[in-house]
C-alpha cells in the first residue's frame, strides 16, 4: 500500500495562519498529501486577571476556542484536499509543531510569514526562525499575502557550488519523482560592485564577474547531468545563472511564476537530519516572491511522493 504523505500546518487565527493553510493546500494538491492543521497552545499561558476561573477551567475555555478557530479554518479548505485538525499543548509553538511532525510522521511543516513584510515578501517570525534552526523535516514558508494557485507548475532549486550540493539534488530526485512540474536549477552570483572605480578596476571586476558566471554555468551543467541520471521527473529541466549586486538583487533578477515554489538546502552547519538556514538562503528570502521549502542536510530523511 502506497504511503500517503502529510504536512503539519501551523495555524493561528491570523493572516499568517491563513497563509500557512493556503500554502498547505498548494503543496497538498501537488503531492496528493493530507494536511494536519495544528494550533499549538503554550503551557505558560497565564490566566487573565479578569477571568473568574481556575487555571484548569481557563485551559478548557482556551482549548474550546482553539477548536472553534480550527473548525472555521478547515471549512475554507477545498474539498479536493483532506485535512484534520489538532489542538496541541507545548512549552513553545515551535516545540509543539516539531512534536506534531514526529507524532504524525509528517513530511513537512508549513508556516506563514510574520507581519511586516512588504510586496508579498518574507519576514521570518520567532516560530519560523526556531523551526529553521531545529526542524528534522523540511519547513515550507509562505510569503505574506500568499494564496494557493490551482496547481504548482514549476519548482526552482537554488543550488550553490560548494561541496555537498549533491545532497540537495538527491532530495529533489525524491521530491520531484512523477510530479507533472518543470524543474529549474539556479545559482546566484553576487557581482562585485564596480561603480565609482577607475576604468581599469571596473574592467578587472567585470572580467571577474564574467568568470564567476561562466564557472556557475559550468557547475549547473554538472548539476543537470547528475540529476538527469537519477531523476524520474516528467517536466522540463532548465538551468539559469542569476547575477546581481547582492544575493537579493540576483533573486529579483530571476523570472518567477505565481504558481511556483523554491527549494534550498540547509547550511553545512546543520546537525545531522536537522535544518539550519544559511546566510545566503536567509538573504534570498528578502527578494523571494514565492514560497520557500528548506530541507535538512540528510537526503535519505526525505520522502518519495508517488
Amino acid at each position: 500500500m502506497t504511503r500517503v504523505p502529510n504536512y503539519v500546518v501551523a495555524y493561528e487565527a491570523t493572516a499568517r495562519g491563513k497563509e500557512a493553510i493556503e500554502l498547505g493546500v498548494a503543496l497538498a494538491r501537488l503531492t496528493r498529501a493530507e494536511l494536519r492543521v495544528c494550533l499549538v497552545l503554550e503551557r505558560s499561558t497565564a490566566v487573565p486577571a479578569k477571568v473568574p476561573a481556575s487555571s484548569a477551567d481557563f485551559d478548557a475555555l482556551l482549548e474550546e476556542q482553539a477548536r472553534e478557530w480550527l473548525a472555521a479554518a478547515v471549512a475554507q479548505i477545498p474539498d479536493d484536499v483532506v485535512a484534520t485538525t489538532h489542538v496541541l499543548w507545548a512549552d513553545s509553538t515551535s516545540e509543539g509543531l516539531i512534536t506534531a511532525a514526529a507524532q504524525f510522521d509528517s513530511d513537512r511543516i508549513v508556516v506563514g510569514a510574520a507581519r511586516g513584510g512588504i510586496l508579498n515578501r518574507f519576514t521570518i517570525g520567532s516560530v519560523a526562525n526556531a523551526l529553521l534552526h531545529a526542524s528534522p523535516v523540511p519547513v515550507a514558508l509562505a510569503p505574506r499575502g500568499y494564496r494557493a494557485p490551482d496547481s504548482i507548475t514549476r519548482i526552482t532549486c537554488a543550488i550553490g557550488t560548494r561541496a555537498g550540493w549533491e545532497a540537495l539534488l538527491d532530495s529533489m530526485v525524491a521530491v520531484s519523482r512523477d510530479l507533472p512540474v518543470d524543474l529549474r536549477f539556479v545559482t546566484l552570483v553576487e557581482a562585485d560592485a564596480a561603480h565609482g572605480r577607475p576604468a581599469h578596476e571596473r574592467t578587472a571586476h567585470s572580467a571577474h564577474d564574467n568568470s564567476a558566471k561562466d564557472d556557475s554555468a559550468a557547475h549547473l551543467d554538472s548539476v543537470l547531468e547528475y540529476f538527469g541520471k537519477r531523476s524520474g521527473a516528467s517536466g522540463t529541466l532548465t538551468t539559469e545563472v542569476a547575477m546581481g549586486a547582492s544575493v537579493e538583487a540576483a533573486v529579483e533578477a530571476l523570472d518567477w511564476r505565481p504558481d511556483e515554489i523554491a527549494f534550498v538546502g540547509s547550511s553545512r552547519l546543520a546537525s545531522p537530519s536537522r535544518i539550519f538556514l544559511g546566510i545566503t538562503a536567509h538573504r534570498m528570502l528578502h527578494g523571494l516572491p514565492v514560497p520557500l521549502v528548506v530541507v535538512p542536510n540528510i537526503p535519505h530523511a526525505l520522502p518519495t511522493f508517488s
